[in-house]
């Protein structure tokens, strides 16, 4: 017996030892950004562990993976056991998740909840206002016609652009040789710019060449911008390469110079940085402008997007941030400038369908307006990003990693069907103002809409058919109310429902002041006679009724009392033979042991079960008999909380005799709380726990007995 309890110890330490040894290896590839390998590791000790830490980089593996519904799975089970510890972040990665999956209206409540408990109205009402705008701009319907292009594979194609009779793309390393290094981030292969054939995009990525051997090498290269001239290109870079120990690589955009047929003289621009990210370079149309996302300290939080001059020389200006109306404490990344100097960019911090959407923001006079969210379906709920445009056309490209496409990122085509037009969802209130007894239209009529608080909104005239329209918001609701001199007026209440453009009924009718008078007197008139008539009739009627009725009443007084008299005596017979039930001065009860409950609960006790058996004999027994269960507390604790005790108690012993075969209807159950006490307690200290005791119970009451 001892060896084995030695023997199970020794096990219940190395399974012990174990999970802490899981436990560090899977933080470790966490903190790394090796999230595909943490997953796992995480998932085995799940079973024995739930901690906040442990949840928390779960959730973010799935989220940087993109695993939507298992990351919405977990943000949800940290918001709900460890709310009151989490930061805001992991709410908005909620969102952000709840979204993907499109459970739009839940994602919403979810900041909405947590900007309620956390006092912060403004956010409420912001969290409000970006959901109405999304709405507004689904309302939209599709603006694109998109197409998954044939060169997509398994892995990531993105960042595509038209370059002269080519398409250039960044793509995950292709035509390896051997077992090439995968980036553990999601074990996909390293990134490299390729070049493909636009008139054989149909033909799969067999044509796709690297663009140079100078450009791409063995670390990440991704986005990138060409001059119109074909002669700098400006493309991002990981700073250095990854080894095991490090943590994940910032970001540098470099430049190169085509010389001779070839790129050389590739150089890092002089605004990057070895403790943050330069990222994702575009050029303004005339090339005297660079556009960059950057993590660089000064911003408004995350990435935000810059702009740098570059100068005849070659030499750039300072980088200046584009301000507070494009970036927000979120991200900001990917621009790309069209022909017109309109910004393009992906945004998760402004009113999106989830994750990363695509952005445009107009030039006015060299400035750039409010970004509207460009609009189904190249936006999705999943990360949507890196759009270009052909130049002076409708068409272009984006990447996506939203489901249904061949995995990861895919490089999609677009062409613009329908305007950006985001308009408030509205309807109208529209009908006709007639004559209620002629039905004839009423032409001058006035009406008036007014909101909910009986706020004047508009009022109108009707013309000569009487016609009227009023255009108002959605969900909303309004007071009608029509009214014309010689007549009376009308009114109705209205409520909008979320359908856009509907037309709401507004049509009333006018009663005539002159003909509701008229119609009143000669109606009054024919009602004084009537009534006269009947006075009549019911004078004579009524002495009659009266003498059958004094007779009627004398014969079932009579009867009434010998049914009594044996109804008595049969009960007073029972009662004789059954000790349980017994006369309390005017009250017939059955007697039972008493019946308790745990304190503070109302779930029938076993012993307390056995002693409504007995009642449930005595009432199968008597199929006439109706009782009351009225169930008393003391006066401790609150009374509301007293009487909503008693009555779940009472409700509960209830159940149990309906369960056990006794009709519903014969059993009346009634919480009196602290209401009809024994003994009268002035205070709680004024009586005794015998006191308390008294008052404390169940009384089982014959309140009809046929």
């Amino acid at each position: 017996m001892k060896k084995t309890l030695f023997i199970l110890f020794i096990l219940g330490l190395t399974v012990q030892t174990y999970g802490q040894q899981e436990l560090k290896r899977a933080n470790t590839y966490f903190e790394r950004a090796y999230y595909s390998d943490a997953i796992p590791l995480y998932e085995q000790l799940l079973p024995r562990n739930k901690s906040s830490k442990l949840i928390k980089n779960l959730a973010d593996c799935y989220y940087h993976t993109f695993n939507m519904k298992a990351a919405a799975r977990w943000y949800g089970y940290l918001t709900s056991n460890y709310g009151e510890s989490i930061d805001e972040s992991y709410y908005f990665k909620l969102n952000q998740s709840l979204k993907a999956i499109g459970e739009y209206e839940k994602a919403n409540n979810t900041l909405i909840d947590f900007y309620t408990v956390k006092g912060k109205p403004d956010k409420v009402l912001t969290s409000q206002e970006d959901f109405n705008y999304i709405e507004n701009v689904r309302a939209i319907g599709e603006r694109f016609n998109i197409e998954n292009l044939n060169i997509n594979t398994s892995t990531s194609e993105f960042g595509a652009a038209r370059i002269d009779a080519n398409l250039v793309y960044s793509a995950s390393r292709k035509h390896a040789i051997g077992l090439p290094k995968l980036y553990r981030w999601n074990n996909e292969k390293y990134l490299d710019i390729y070049s493909h054939p636009i008139d054989k995009l149909t033909m799969g990525d067999s044509l796709s060449v690297s663009l140079s051997s100078t450009i791409n090498s063995k670390l990440h290269e991704g986005t990138y911008a060409i001059t119109k001239d074909r002669k700098t290109i400006y493309f991002t870079r990981n700073s250095k390469q990854k080894t095991e120990d490090d943590k994940i690589s910032n970001l540098k955009i470099y430049r190169a110079e085509f010389i001779e047929g070839a790129w050389k003289n590739v150089t890092p621009l002089p605004f990057n940085g070895d403790d943050f990210s330069t990222e994702h370079p575009a050029l303004s149309p005339d090339g005297t402008k660079l556009y960059f996302a950057s993590d660089r300290k000064g911003g408004f939080g995350s990435f935000d997007l810059y702009v740098v001059s570059i100068q005849k020389d070659g030499f750039f200006g300072t980088p200046q941030n584009l301000g507070k109306k494009i970036n927000t404490d979120k991200k900001e990344q990917f621009p790309f400038i069209d022909e017109n100097g309109n910004l393009y960019f992906a945004s998760n911090g402004h009113p999106g369908f989830g994750l990363l959407d695509v952005f445009l923001s107009k030039s006015k006079n060299g400035n750039f307006k409010k970004p509207d969210n460009l609009g189904l379906p190249v936006n999705s709920g999943y990360d949507d990003f890196s759009l270009s445009l052909d130049p002076n056309s409708n068409t272009g490209y984006f990447s996506s990693n939203r489901p249904g496409g061949k995995g990861s990122d895919d490089i999609y085509s677009f062409s613009e069907t329908k305007p950006l037009i985001i308009e408030d969802c509205k309807q109208f209130i529209a009908g006709i103002i007639t004559d209620k007894t002629t039905k004839i239209p009423l032409a001058n009529a006035t009406i008036e809409l007014k909101d909910a608080d009986g706020n004047l909104i508009e009022k109108i005239t009707t013309t000569t058919n009487a016609s009227f329209k009023f255009e108002v918001s959605c969900t909303s609701e309004y007071q009608l109310k029509a009214f014309k001199e010689g007549y009376e007026d009308n009114s109705k209440t209205i409520i909008t429902d979320t359908e856009r453009d509907a037309t709401k009924d507004g049509s009333l009718a006018l009663y005539s002041i002159q003909k509701r008078e008229a119609q009143k007197e000669a109606a009054e008139k024919e009602a004084l006679t009537e009534k006269k008539r009947l006075e009549e009739q019911e004078k004579v009627a009524e002495l009659a009724r009266l003498q059958k009725e004094k007779e009627n009443t004398i014969k079932q007084k009579a009867e009434q009392a010998q049914k009594e008299r044996e109804r008595l005596k049969k009960i007073d017979a029972i009662i004789a033979k059954e000790d349980a039930i017994v006369k309390d001065k005017e009250r017939i009860v059955i007697k039972t042991e008493e019946i308790h409950f745990d304190y503070s609960l109302w779930y029938l006790r076993r012993e307390s079960r056995e002693r409504l058996a007995k009642v449930i004999t005595i009432m199968k027994q008597n199929p006439g008999m109706v009782i009351e269960i009225g169930t008393h507390t003391d006066i401790r604790g609150n009374a509301e909380y007293n009487r909503d005790l008693s009555q779940k108690r009472a409700d509960s012993a209830k159940e149990f005799m309906v369960k056990n075969g006794i009709a519903k209807e014969r059993v009346i159950a009634k919480g009196y709380g602290e209401s009809q006490p024994i003994v009268k307690c002035e205070t709680e200290e004024s009586c005794s726990e015998e006191d308390h005791e008294w008052n404390r119970r169940c009384e089982l009451i014959v309140v009809k007995w046929e």
